[in-house]
């Protein structure tokens, strides 16, 4: 009968401001005289992990394919193995001293952990996004790509929407990561920690955020999946802002949270054309 063995880090912890829950593990197996080391992602999309040294542990040696310092880690991905590992000396204590204490001598190394795939470079730069609000209303954009106000290098639109706004998600994806707790916004950055927001993955690796929404405004929670058009939120006041307005952004994960922010082809009138939109113009939904 073979013995196995289960360590370490399990994170499906809690995060109280952006009500967020990872559900993934970083754990060793042993089975008769060698450790592996695994990782479970049961979430629907991926992670990226960044190791910051090599695991070792005692009187051990790793063995088959090198430890790569960097993973990512599919969705509803388990027992991905990411370094293995054998006695030196059969015949000396190595790594498990108690199997019934579960006592690991296995040292685990430090990482920093990315929600999507923080190296992916290509994405659908042709993907049509819809208009982020309901048929048959309009909203002014006021302020586009890079705008002189607040997206300086930045690749964002600001539709200007009443407070209580349905949001619709302009393209499907996951819900990764959710905030609705503030009820706070004003005009400068003393402001720019109270915006509440949803972000959505997509299939092609890139990332939506929708901000400003207003407080407990979430009609999704994290881990799940949105469909295009579904509504997601209510608009808001909330955040560094001059206004009630939606913030909109597309972006590639990048690693030490240098993202990229990406130009988005929106469709607009009957849904037949697509184009990226520019400040000062009202668009309407009609599809």
């Amino acid at each position: 009968m073979k013995k196995l063995i289960y360590l370490i880090i399990i994170f499906n912890n809690s995060f109280l401001f952006s009500q967020v829950v990872y559900n993934f593990k970083l754990y060793y197996q042993k089975k008769e005289d060698t450790i592996t080391m695994l990782m479970d992602n049961s979430d629907a999309f991926p992670y990226s992990f960044e190791f910051s040294e090599q695991p070792n542990g005692e009187n051990m040696r790793a063995v088959g394919e090198r430890f790569k310092k960097q993973y990512v880690i599919e969705g509803n991905t388990f027992k991905q193995k990411l370094a293995q590992f054998v006695p030196l000396d059969k015949n000396k204590p190595f790594a498990i001293k108690d199997i019934s204490f579960f006592k690991v001598n296995t040292k685990v190394p430090f990482f920093r952990m990315s929600t999507g795939n923080i190296w992916k470079e290509d994405y659908d730069v042709d993907y049509e996004y819809d208009l982020p609000y309901e048929k048959r209303e309009k909203f002014l954009l006021s302020q586009g790509y890079n705008g002189w106000q607040t997206h300086q290098n930045q690749n964002a639109l600001d539709f200007k929407m009443p407070e209580g706004t349905n949001v619709l998600a302009a393209r499907e994806g996951y819900v990764i990561e959710l905030k609705q707790d503030s009820n706070t916004g004003c005009p400068d950055k003393s402001c720019v920690n109270q915006g509440n927001y949803i972000k959505v993955i997509h299939s092609d690796g890139t990332i939506a955020e929708y901000y400003h929404i207003r407080m407990n405004g979430a009609k999704v929670k994290f881990g799940d999946k949105v469909e295009k058009g579904q509504t997601i939120a209510l608009s808001g006041n909330t955040g560094w802002n001059t206004g009630p307005h939606l913030h909109f952004m597309c972006y590639l994960p990048k690693p030490k949270g240098k993202n990229v922010s990406l130009k988005t082809l929106f469709r607009i009138d009957d849904g037949e054309k697509a184009k990226f939109l520019n400040p000062g113009n009202t668009y309407k939904r009609n599809y």
